[in-house]
């Protein structure tokens, strides 16, 4: 989630008619938002919670446009001119290992002063740490336009060579000492470290605007209330992500009484960016957009419900639709959006239930009736539930747990640093949570039913979920035994057909370890935990656990 903050007359600006703070927390709630809080003064400050996909309104302009399209004040989307220019940013190859891709534009004839910087500067830092994942994805440059003289290179090189003075600093240092004893420089040190060549960007007299993603040149990157016409640049790996982040930025400036004027960018592949303000078109089928919403149209109210919305209905032929998309809204990425956008625009709790025309009625999955049923007996038998992450990190997973890295799903450009992979077995984040409650009174019995992923070639995705069944007795005395009447009870009480046979596994202490087979299927394991994987987890007593995968068992009933 992110938060605006914003005062009640900043909303009012930038809204067609005047508005009440009961129409603006009503008008939020319909959109999916929530009013938080506002501060007890006659313009009071809201504090304004944002759904994570909404880039669009991450400052008061944007809230602001919202609110005024869905009160049905805006009748039609808004356009937006950009000049074409004839500056340029020429990347350079030597980036292409670093931080390969940027984007660019400029903003000029804005009415700055202190209270618009100030909201610029929110804007550029909410964008930073939501969407950009802490610059990690993607940082802005923000700068004055007249201490630049173009082309302005971007490239990479040695952190020696990279020498200027840093934003508010009052020395020049290079690449090394910024992040090195820098304090903004140490906080985003991580993002750069490990590599041998810095990026940089330089105007045509060789001066250094910023060296990205960690800070901007007092001398060329520092933009006061005097400058009107400001340069913007977002560095990162994705060209189609930053153009989304410049988009929100440009046109939020435009909605202040900017101009907008574009720059190409030249790549070392001859690849040229150049900015586009220009909506989108997209098509979707009218009954598509009923069925998944359970309501149904008819052409005026289509029309009129997509502009609530901020979407356009440009025309309609038969089943079919076209509808126009601004270039600032980076959430619709297919006709289930516009149907998620068409459902807040007509209202949740308009949307009257029925009950489907069909032959049978729902009930609950055999799988779920056993995952409550075996919930209640854990808890019986005295453990705690624990409901922990699906995504998690090949350390977590493999090395702490002493396993073999294979046969897991991947994910690639993670928003956080570490969670790089789907979990394959539910034991290791029940450790990472008893490492966190270490220090509380033992006995501690912890268990969890959730899911896991393994890869399926015959599904669509290549993947699947199955269900598993993990308990953990952290116990001074934890021992086999205790876990193994665990195993025994459920079986028991479930009637359960498996078979107990002595193994091996590379998380568990040799010999003091069991296997559960189903038929000729290994469907967990129990015993007593590796004495260097409570180390790796930092654990303090002897611990015995067991780990079913129930999705087998049942497949083999």
């Amino acid at each position: 989630m992110v938060y605006v903050y914003a005062k009640k007359s900043e909303l009012q600006e930038h809204i067609s008619r005047e508005v009440s703070l009961g129409d603006i927390r009503e008008t939020l709630q319909d959109l999916g938002m929530d009013l938080k809080g506002e501060s007890e003064e006659s313009d009071p400050e809201l504090k304004i919670e944002i759904t994570a996909e909404k880039m669009d309104m991450v400052s008061s302009v944007g809230v602001a446009r919202a609110i005024d399209y869905y009160r049905g004040y805006s009748k039609s989307l808004r356009t937006f001119n950009i000049g074409k220019g004839e500056n340029r940013v020429i990347v350079k190859e030597s980036v292409k290992e670093v931080r390969p891709k940027t984007v660019s534009a400029i903003v000029k004839d804005l009415p700055i002063n202190e209270e618009l910087l100030d909201t610029i500067i929110d804007l550029q830092e909410k964008l930073h740490a939501s969407f950009g994942r802490g610059r990690k994805k993607a940082a802005i440059g923000i700068y004055p336009f007249d201490n630049i003289e173009f082309p302005v290179t971007y490239g990479a090189e040695k952190p020696e060579d990279i020498v200027f003075r840093p934003l508010e600093s009052e020395a020049d240092m290079n690449g090394k000492e910024i992040i090195d004893t820098h304090e903004i420089g140490q906080q985003y040190a991580h993002l750069l470290r490990e590599e041998d060549k810095f990026p940089v960007f330089r105007d045509n007299r060789g001066y250094v605007l910023s060296m990205p993603p960690i800070i901007n040149s007092h001398t060329t990157g520092r933009v006061t209330p005097q400058h009107k016409d400001l340069f913007i640049e977002c560095s990162g790996f994705n060209e189609v992500y930053l153009d989304s982040i410049l988009k929100v930025i440009v046109t939020t400036l435009l909605e202040f009484g900017g101009n907008a004027e574009s720059l190409k960018v030249q790549y070392p592949d001859s690849h040229d960016y150049e900015l586009s303000l220009d909506k989108r078109e997209e098509q979707c089928s009218i009954k598509y957009l009923e069925s998944l919403i359970g309501i149904s149209f008819e052409e005026t109210s289509l029309k009129e419900l997509l502009n609530k919305v901020q979407l356009e209905l440009i025309e309609q032929e038969g089943d079919t639709i076209k509808v126009g998309i601004p270039c600032y809204r980076q959430d619709i990425w297919n006709d289930c959006d516009i149907g998620d956008d068409l459902a807040r625009a007509y209202g949740f709790n308009s949307i009257i239930p029925t009950t489907p025309n069909i032959l049978s009625t729902g009930e609950q999955k055999d799988h779920s009736v056993v995952r409550n049923q075996v919930r209640d007996v854990m808890t019986n038998l005295g453990f705690v539930e624990l409901y922990t992450y699906m995504l998690t990190s090949s350390k977590t997973q493999f090395d702490d747990m002493r396993r073999e890295a294979k046969d897991h799903v991947s994910i690639n450009d993670s928003a956080e640093e570490g969670i790089n992979m789907t979990r394959t077995m539910i034991l290791p984040e029940n450790l990472e949570s008893l490492r966190i409650n270490r220090k509380h009174k033992y006995p501690q019995k912890v268990f969890e039913t959730g899911f896991i992923i393994e890869e399926d070639e015959s599904q669509e995705t290549g993947a699947k979920d199955s269900l598993v069944l993990s308990a953990t007795i952290a116990d001074p005395k934890a021992n086999l035994t205790q876990i193994k009447e665990i195993v025994d009870a459920l079986s028991s009480l479930f009637s359960w057909d498996f078979e107990i046979r002595e193994s091996s596994h590379p998380s568990f202490i040799s010999g003091r370890c069991g296997a559960i087979y189903s038929g000729d299927k290994q469907i967990g394991v129990f015993g007593e935990l590796n004495p260097q994987v409570l180390e790796n987890f930092d654990l303090i007593v002897p611990m015995s656990s067991l780990e079913i995968n129930l999705e087998k068992l049942f497949s083999q009933e």
